[in-house]
């Protein structure tokens, strides 16, 4: 028996040790931690929004904590050198979500325990990327920037290890292991833009800022990590955002300017004079910016984006990531300012249009998406509190404001013709008669609520009624409202609303509305009556 016991453990230590000598050649080491220390920093902000049911105050203030990475832009024209005390042209990157609304943003080394003071140069919101300046030279000592490495598209397992920060304190960093779910196109509601995104898998204990490390190498940033998942900004894109960063005006990353759908059966087809054997998809709506918004048309059906055809649902054979929604291709393939054929199929024929790539821009639409960073607009009158719709105002309702808030304010987001207060008339003028640039579309302008005063008696639950005219003046932005206001009619002003409000017009004396406001500012403390 002791025989046997003997030639067992003799033969178990071979198998043992290859199996050990195995798996570790399987299982890549971590990378080092130490060239860290140079290149990410710990991040604190301290965030105010305002409060947009009472636009002239803020709400409390709350704290975010993440990591911004020490970054170079290839070119700097908008952003200056020359009054920071940084001429090696080093920047921080980190998530807009992080910095927006910052009343103040402290950055601390791993290696100096006094936190530095930032501030914000750059922000885009849409693709959640923002860049950050520090004027003592002290702070760059030593520091050098990420070196950034397209990730690997690889259905190798190897590729699919990766591995990012973990930080419990200013003295613990430690690293982390995941592995790449996949590439994707993520939606990101706050500004309706779709970026090409990675999804991880293992990655919980990182944050915002993070790096995204593929064979040692700096592939991606971590954007945002939420419950069992998160999300990364691959290298590419990091790379795009950098470059128009140096330039004059900046312009945010390459987009899609349209929204499409699948065509639901055969009929859809048969109807839209469309072979049902010919892959593609549907416009169902124009963006005002973006790849395609200047030639495309509503109803078009898309079957070819520059060389690659469109599936039925959106989808590519991607040179590097196999079968992918077309939103990928901005990854590396379509660049802003390229040229591009768009193959259409518009009312029964084929049809070839050119164009160019063309970028994301924020707020070119009638209901502003978003606002971070700027006092929210209105202005008081009577008590009338005037303010143009955005998602800020929407979203005053909570998390649920999308069932929550009033159907008729909704729909106005969702561009909705049934709610459209300018179709018919096509020529964009404001009301002293100039014509305003398309980049500067109309808004929905409301009276939000009625701050009550005598001067308003009768009015007081009046709120949330979109605005037509004032004093006979068509209202198209908020700064119509005090233009038309300084033309009152036979001595009274009147507020006409669009049909379904709680009334239809309302009228204020002339001789009472100087006092009224400056007693409405005293006694509701407001700082101003106005703010543009």
């Amino acid at each position: 028996m002791k025989h046997n016991n003997f030639l067992y453990t003799l033969l178990k230590w071979p198998i043992t040790a290859t199996v050990f000598l195995f798996t570790s050649v399987l299982q890549a080491d971590p990378p080092e931690i130490k060239p860290w220390f140079q290149q990410a920093v710990l991040l604190k902000s301290y965030q105010q929004s305002f409060d947009w049911r009472t636009p002239w105050e803020k709400r409390e203030i709350r704290t975010q904590s993440g990591m911004a990475l020490v970054v170079r832009l290839p070119v700097s024209v908008r952003i200056s050198e020359s009054e920071n005390g940084n001429n090696n042209n080093l920047y921080l990157l980190t998530t807009a979500e992080i910095v927006s609304d910052a009343t103040l943003i402290e950055v601390t080394r791993k290696d100096i325990r006094s936190p530095f003071q930032a501030k914000l140069v750059l922000m885009d919101y849409a693709a959640n990327l923002a860049l950050l300046q520090i004027n003592n030279s002290k702070f760059w000592r030593n520091l050098r920037p990420v070196k950034w490495t397209p990730v690997k598209s690889s259905t190798d397992h190897e590729a699919k290890d990766i591995y990012s920060l973990k930080i419990k304190s200013q003295d613990e960093w430690t690293m982390e292991s995941g592995t790449i779910d996949r590439m994707t196109v993520g939606h990101r509601g706050v500004s309706n833009a779709w970026f090409p995104l990675l999804r991880l898998n293992g990655i919980s204990k990182s944050g915002q800022g993070y790096p995204l490390l593929q064979d040692n190498e700096t592939a991606g940033m971590i954007l945002d990590v939420g419950t069992g998942e998160t999300k990364a900004m691959p290298a590419a894109m990091l790379l795009e955002f950098l470059k128009h960063a140096g330039s004059n005006p900046y312009q945010s990353l390459a987009h899609r300017g349209f929204i499409w759908s699948k065509l639901p059966q055969s009929s859809t087809y048969n109807h839209l004079q469309i072979p049902l054997e010919k892959p593609g998809i549907w416009i169902s709506r124009v963006l005002p910016y973006g790849t395609g918004s200047d030639v495309l048309m509503q109803g078009d059906y898309l079957t070819k984006l520059g060389k690659w055809t469109l599936s039925h649902d959106g989808k590519v054979e991607h040179p590097d990531w196999g079968i992918s929604l077309f939103d990928l291709l901005f990854l590396a393939h379509l660049k802003v300012g390229d040229s591009v054929k768009l193959e259409v199929i518009r009312e029964g024929k084929p049809v070839v249009l050119q164009t160019k790539v063309s970028a994301y821009k924020e707020n070119s639409r009638s209901v502003p998406l978003k606002i971070v960073g700027t006092a929210p607009r209105y202005v008081i009158e009577g008590g009338f509190l005037f303010q143009e719709l955005t998602l800020n105002y929407l979203r005053i309702w909570g998390a649920n404001w999308q069932t929550r808030a009033p159907m008729r304010l909704r729909l106005f987001l969702e561009q909705n013709k049934a709610v459209s207060i300018y179709e018919n008339n096509k020529t964009d003028k404001s009301s002293n008669g100039s014509k305003i640039s398309s980049e500067h579309p109309p808004r929905i302008v409301l009276v939000s609520q009625v701050i009550p005063d005598p001067v308003n008696i009768g009015y007081q639950k009046l709120s949330n009624a979109v605005v037509l005219k004032v004093n006979g003046k068509q209202i198209r932005r908020l700064e119509d409202v005090s233009t038309a206001f300084l033309n009152p009619i036979n001595n009274f002003h009147r507020i006409d609303f669009l049909p379904g409000s709680e009334r239809l017009s309302v009228i204020l004396s002339v001789a009472e509305l100087a006092d009224a406001n400056q007693r409405i500012k005293n006694n509701f403390r407001i700082p101003k009556l106005q703010s543009f």
